[in-house]
């Protein structure tokens, strides 16, 4: 950050002086005082009546000035003063632009989330979206709605950005300008009048079926591969991926299961692993640690989601293993000799398997669009879905996570009941 006049002052001050940081903060003060009475022209006098004058400019008089009165000359100093110290700092704010105010923002960011993932990727569109781009040198007071309009326009159209990606950039933009205005650098935020026509967006295309979800003769051949792993490591890790088919949680969600949150039929989802990551000096990002937060990833997330009488026996299996290796760590399910198991273990095991089974590899994310999908396919009624999910609507679970989980001759197959001989 750029250092000013009166930061040097003090760190002299203080190096090659005895002076005290209170002291030094006093001088210059006094200092900055001097400079403004002396910016001031106009004569200052006492009246008959003893009371102290002079003028301050002000452009809505006729002889551009105004005359103030105060009883004393140190009243009157001190008006100069606020003027002239007001004036400055208004000259300041007019040459703050999103260069300069992003960091500000972005620290004032950081104090309203817990996922360090959040900021890394705002981060990344910053570098991706705006670092390039002019509208970052352009002083705040200066964005007006034409302005912003034609910048969010070119950037869909360049980037063919879909309303998501669009709402994902403009955040850094949008928060910006919502703070200075806080901060009173700009009177109302422009941006927030800038409304696009939905029509301009660009619309992704849904993926296929099979590289969104495991399919019929997928799914088996992967619980195979994972009870076949655990007899043989008896490592629980593997368990956890015919328990995400069976419960449909998020990864970070079900490395966070504790024994005490299981009550019966239902598992009480109110906690989830994070990961955390530092940027570095060059710009990179390190990941830091796994760490487990008491929320999930919504308001929604938190919720009771039903067990079947297969995710209770491979809930059995689990437990067993732990007691059966002296495995304890604060209640967690999902154990091994080192403490609490990461979601990378996992992660990286269904990956394996697909690979085991020659199928494109598929992340633990697919399991839980799996277990949606199979929800839907099984009519159970889609509010109830979104409950045991942790959704916040329902558009939500149909639009992104109701996928044919059938081959193609299955598909082809009901197709043929479905209208042939009708």
């Amino acid at each position: 950050m750029k250092r000013n006049y009166n930061d040097d002052l003090l760190s002299f001050l203080l190096e090659y002086s005895k002076i005290s940081i209170e002291d030094a903060k006093s001088e210059i003060e006094k200092m900055t005082n001097r400079k403004y009475l002396e910016q001031h022209s106009f004569d200052i006098w006492q009246g008959t009546d003893t009371r102290w004058r002079t003028y301050l400019p002000d452009d809505t008089k006729k002889n551009k000035r105004r005359l103030i009165a105060k009883s004393t000359k140190e009243k009157i100093e001190a008006e100069i003063i606020a003027y002239y110290k007001g004036l400055a700092e208004n000259v300041s704010l007019k040459k703050i632009t999103l260069r300069t105010f992003y960091q500000t923002w972005l620290d004032y960011k950081k104090l309203k989330t817990t996922s360090s993932m959040y900021i890394r990727r705002i981060h990344s569109d910053w570098e991706n979206y705006y670092l390039n781009d002019a509208i970052i040198d352009i002083p705040l007071v200066k964005l007006d709605y034409d302005t912003l309009e034609e910048w969010a326009l070119k950037k869909i159209r360049e980037n063919q950005l879909t309303k998501k990606s669009y709402y994902n950039l403009s955040i850094i933009l949008r928060g910006s300008l919502d703070l200075a205005c806080q901060k009173g650098i700009i009177t109302e935020n422009p941006f927030q009048k800038v409304k696009i026509d939905y029509k301009l967006f660009f619309r992704k295309r849904k993926p296929d079926d099979a590289t969104q979800v495991f399919l019929t003769n997928e799914q088996p051949e992967i619980e195979r591969e994972a009870y076949e792993d655990f007899q043989q490591t008896e490592n629980v890790a593997c368990l956890a991926i015919p328990l995400l088919f069976q419960t449909g949680l998020r990864l970070g969600e079900i490395v966070a299961i504790k024994s005490t949150d299981i009550s019966g039929n239902y598992l009480h989802v109110q906690r989830m692993e994070i990961r955390t990551t530092k940027q570095l000096p060059d710009g990179s990002w390190a990941t830091q640690r796994f760490e487990i937060v008491e929320h999930t990833k919504s308001e929604a997330g938190n919720r009771n989601v039903y067990l079947t009488s297969t995710a209770k026996k491979i809930i059995q299996q689990i437990e067993l293993c732990n007691q059966e290796h002296g495995y304890k760590d604060n209640d967690f399910l999902f154990l091994n000799a080192d403490g609490r198991i990461h979601s990378k273990s996992i992660d990286t095991r269904i990956r394996k398997y697909c690979r085991h089974i020659g199928i494109a590899e598929k992340g633990c994310h697919k399991a839980r669009k799996t277990n949606i999908s199979l929800l839907i396919d099984g009519r159970v009624n889609i509010n109830r879905i979104r409950e045991q999910v942790g959704h916040a609507s329902e558009r939500t679970t149909y639009n992104n996570y109701c996928f044919n989980r059938m081959t193609n001759s299955e598909t082809e197959n009901l197709f043929e009941k479905a209208l042939v001989n009708k």
